[in-house]
């Protein structure tokens, strides 16, 4: 090897060398920007999200107290028939609108009352809708929305069809949630229909015995439950 040849392969070796260090700093400007870019992100990331649970909490704090005006609205007494039509109209008013425009479960709350209000004004199809609404809410307390199940199977328990209404009661008795005992009280009822055959008195005696014995039952319901067993010769 001449000595240019060793120079030229020094010099080939120190290119690759210093080439190799120029894509060293390179790649470590790159994972610096990039580290220095991803703290920004995270850190805007987190001002996001903390802004965005702010806004989440001004909205259920708004929401909240709209909702409350509108019940302080509807449940004060008023004298005055007109005073009192004109405050569960605005109270249903701002109910509707919570329904369908408040988060979580304030929106599943006003349903709720405004289904009750539709009851009460006789509009039992406005209310099945907003009970609908809730138990197809899934972003809705379960518990909130099996008390729409609820409620709606008690509402037509004078016109649906006997067995949708006993499906529906059996899937709430038989969840640990806070509406089994009522629910157990709605197939009594049904139990107990003119024209209940022996079987199905049976059934209600062995319900309503289990009612009045559970610790968890409501207190009316234990009590409704040991009155309609005295029509049976006795309380269990």
């Amino acid at each position: 090897m001449t000595v240019a040849d060793e120079f030229f392969t020094q010099a080939q070796a120190e290119m690759r060398a210093e080439m190799r260090a120029q894509e060293m700093r390179a790649m470590v400007r790159r994972y610096a920007a990039a580290a220095i870019g991803a703290a920004v992100i995270v850190c805007a990331g987190i001002g996001v999200w903390q802004w965005r649970v702010y806004e989440h909490r001004q909205t259920q704090a708004l929401a909240s107290e709209r909702y409350f005006t509108a019940m302080h609205k509807l449940q004060a007494p008023n004298a005055d028939p007109k005073a009192r039509d004109r405050n569960t109209q605005e109270a249903a008013a701002t109910f509707s609108d919570l329904a369908t425009h408040a988060p979580g479960d304030i929106r599943a709350f006003a349903a709720l009352r405004l289904a009750q209000v539709r009851m009460q004004a006789h509009d039992r199809d406005g209310a099945v809708k907003a009970w609908t609404q809730v138990r197809e809410d899934q972003e809705a307390a379960p518990s909130l929305r099996s008390l729409a199940r609820l409620l709606m199977l008690n509402a037509t328990a004078d016109s649906a069809d006997p067995a949708t209404l006993r499906h529906g009661y059996e899937t709430l008795a038989s969840s640990a949630g806070p509406w089994r005992a009522l629910a157990q009280e709605g197939l009594v009822n049904l139990d107990l229909r003119k024209g209940a055959t022996p079987a199905q008195q049976q059934e209600a005696h062995r319900l309503l015995t289990g009612l009045v014995q559970s610790p968890d039952a409501p207190d009316g319901v234990r009590q409704r439950a040991n009155a309609l067993l005295q029509t049976f010769g006795g309380a269990g």
